[in-house]
């Protein structure tokens, strides 16, 4: 009976992979967590199929491609790029992986990075590691080989590099973090070292190829295309289709500790609707996946790599603007020559327009040279000269007026700015002011204020059924007993129930429905 059951269950699966159906495969159960995701990790990237003219949805697509990339060789992965010829070089990557004594860990890479010019940040957790580093190349790719060559548990490890001129970061920050991103409500709880709690990965090309099928007047359900950085980010360059995100930090994400649980462009989306999700490097889209999945949203789709591997594939098509990045460079152009713009002194083109004039934007970003205000902004070239590095004109007659000083494309602190006749050390002896905390206080309450509205309208659509219930109750018992009366009074206790649910969000209809089954 077992070699018939079994001798059934292959028959169906070879008929299910010439319909181009067949079910996403398991992961063997290997005894230990650890090996399970070993597994896991190896499993290859997603392709999308070619699509064939005719009535096609996005569903069956979508389908196609995760059973591929389930059945795909593993040497379909792409590899890790070859170390730049340049003295100086940057690295970035991360791997999701269980670490059960991370500090141990944390100490055999400061052992090993002693005496070595490596700079940047490197936080070690007991899901994995983050980093965003450099320094010189021959060390930084000492450091990334050793790591992924002789360290089992980073086994598999991705990394990126590219060229620089000198050190990118101005310090090493290695230490233990227990979170390895900032979240609200932190990411401790969360499955992120388990691949199937994830987002499906596409690769550079799939994720083109679902981009254009979402476009397309005659696909079927569009997938939301989910931008999960930070506001400024997207303002120096974005995806077709993706929405400016409300967050100027992504620790102002909403999770399930926040007052919402879900992003404002993603209130009132089924959950069965496709989300894409993409960020700079990956790290974000792992991590807030799991969450989004916990909120009932099971058809995820995140870009591999981060939109860097985009770039980096020369796929240039879909992206609009620069991509803004986190060490000294600030910001790198896309392969388009339409998204670069013109090289030279005016710098790169952001795909949002100029925050003072409404021009055409050139990055990177500025800090307000009024120190009291500080606020990070783009602006065309010409606003930036005659601004004088302000954000705006009232800005220009502030007292503290402060020019900061870039060594080797990094800013130091704030109180190495310089200043005319003394007006620069009297600043950084009064303190750097109270504007940060100032505009975060706006955003606070602007949450606060969208929250109040919420509740309001809830209470409000709770007194109307209220209102019916007692109208229900007030009718007389002959009334109560017509047939029509009682059909009326279920359809309206139903849609009552439907309200409640839709409010409660999607986990709690799952689990309803599971009770009811």
């Amino acid at each position: 009976m077992a070699g018939r059951g079994m001798l059934l269950r292959s028959c169906r699966l070879c008929v299910a992979r010439v319909l181009g159906i067949a079910p996403r495969s398991q992961t063997p159960v290997v005894g230990s967590r650890l090996a399970a995701w070993s597994l896991v990790q190896a499993r290859p990237l997603v392709r999308v199929p070619q699509l064939v003219p005719g009535p096609c949805s996005l569903r069956s697509v979508t389908q196609r491609a995760v059973h591929e990339a389930a059945s795909a060789p593993s040497e379909a992965r792409p590899g890790n790029p070859t170390p730049p010829a340049s003295s100086h070089c940057i690295l970035n990557f991360y791997h999701l992986v269980d670490i059960p004594r991370p500090h141990e860990v944390l100490e055999q890479h400061r052992a090993f990075l002693e005496g070595r010019e490596v700079r940047g940040r490197i936080y070690i957790s007991h899901q994995g590691i983050n980093a965003q580093c450099g320094g010189v190349t021959a060390d930084a790719v000492a450091y990334v080989q050793w790591l992924a060559q002789e360290q089992s548990l980073f086994e598999g490890l991705r990394y990126k590099l590219y060229p620089a001129d000198d050190h990118a970061f101005p310090r090493l920050r290695l230490k233990f973090r227990p979170n390895l991103i900032s979240l609200a409500g932190g990411m401790t709880a969360a499955p992120v070292t388990d691949a199937q709690a994830r987002a499906t990965p596409l690769d550079p090309l799939a994720w083109k190829e679902m981009l254009a099928q979402a476009q397309s007047p005659s696909s079927g359900t569009k997938p939301v295309v989910l931008d999960v950085r930070n506001s400024y980010e997207w303002d120096a360059g974005h995806f077709e289709g993706a929405q400016r995100p409300l967050e100027d930090e992504f620790r102002e994400t909403p999770t399930a500790a926040s007052r919402t649980p879900l992003p404002h462009h993603l209130e009132g989306v089924d959950p069965a609707t496709p989300i894409m999700m993409y960020c700079t490097g990956g790290i974000r889209c792992d991590v807030y996946s799991t969450h989004l999945r916990a909120q009932g949203y099971s058809n995820l789709y995140s870009l591999d790599g981060g939109i860097q591997s985009y770039l980096d594939a020369g796929v240039g098509e879909h992206w609009k603007g620069s991509l803004y990045v986190f060490d000294s460079r600030m910001a790198v152009p896309a392969p388009s020559p339409a998204a670069t713009g013109e090289e030279g002194e005016a710098g790169l083109i952001a795909a949002a327009p100029c925050q003072v004039c409404g021009g055409a934007a050139v990055l990177p970003h500025m800090n307000c040279a009024n120190i009291d205000c500080n606020k990070l902004f783009i602006a065309c070239p010409a606003c930036k000269t005659h601004l004088k590095g302000c954000c705006s004109e009232p800005c220009m007659t502030a007292p503290r007026l402060l020019r900061p000083i870039k060594d080797a494309g990094v800013y130091g602190s704030w109180t190495a700015y310089a200043g005319e006749d003394g007006v620069a050390a009297a600043a950084i002896r009064s303190g750097r002011g109270s504007r940060r905390a100032q505009r975060r206080a706006v955003r606070l309450a602007e949450e606060r204020s969208r929250q109040r509205a919420k509740r309001e309208e809830k209470m409000e659509r709770r007194r109307l059924v209220e209102q019916v219930m007692a109208a229900c109750a007030a009718k007389a018992p002959a009334e109560a007993e017509d047939p029509a009366w009682r059909r009326l009074r279920e359809a309206r206790l139903k849609l009552m129930a439907q309200r409640q649910d839709k409010l409660r969000g999607p986990a709690h209809a799952a689990a309803k429905e599971a009770r009811g089954s």
